[in-house]
């Protein structure tokens, strides 16, 4: 029961990676390179989760990983952080969504002081802006009002 359990979280990883990369591929156009269609980022991000599920899995199947006691307080943070996202985007704009998303994450990991989590948030919607919106040009409302 144990492997099967070390095992699982890769199998999910693997199982959401290739739902959305199928899912673009089947569902989605691609575009070209220089005029990504919708179905590229997607492909892309699903591709990635994929390889990287397929390499934690292989590396478990090599020397399984003890598992740890569950931490509840982390699984409320990415909860609260995912939420946090999904309800500011539409009042706010993406930037500070991300912001906010980073920081109610990173408020449950030890040790992390506030300083910390503020330059995280800056910098992480600082690169959400360069990637989407400067480098890949989709439309986003960066900031509500602005």
């Amino acid at each position: 029961m144990r492997r099967l359990t070390s095992r699982l979280g890769p199998i999910l990883m693997l199982a959401a990676g290739l739902f959305f990369a199928i899912g673009a591929l089947t569902a989605l156009e691609l575009g070209s390179f220089r005029r990504m269609g919708p179905g590229a980022f997607p492909l892309l991000v699903g591709a990635l989760l994929s390889l990287l599920a397929l390499i934690g899995l292989v590396q478990n199947l090599r020397a399984p990983v003890a598992m740890g006691r569950a931490d509840p307080m982390a699984v409320l943070g990415v909860f609260g952080g995912v939420a946090a996202f999904a309800f500011f985007t539409p009042l706010t704009g993406v930037l500070p969504a991300t912001a906010c998303a980073v920081l109610v994450t990173a408020s449950v990991i030890k040790g992390f002081r506030w300083p910390h989590r503020i330059a995280l948030a800056f910098g992480v919607s600082v690169g959400v802006w360069l990637i989407f919106v400067k480098g890949l040009g989709i439309p986003f409302t960066a900031i509500r009002g602005l």
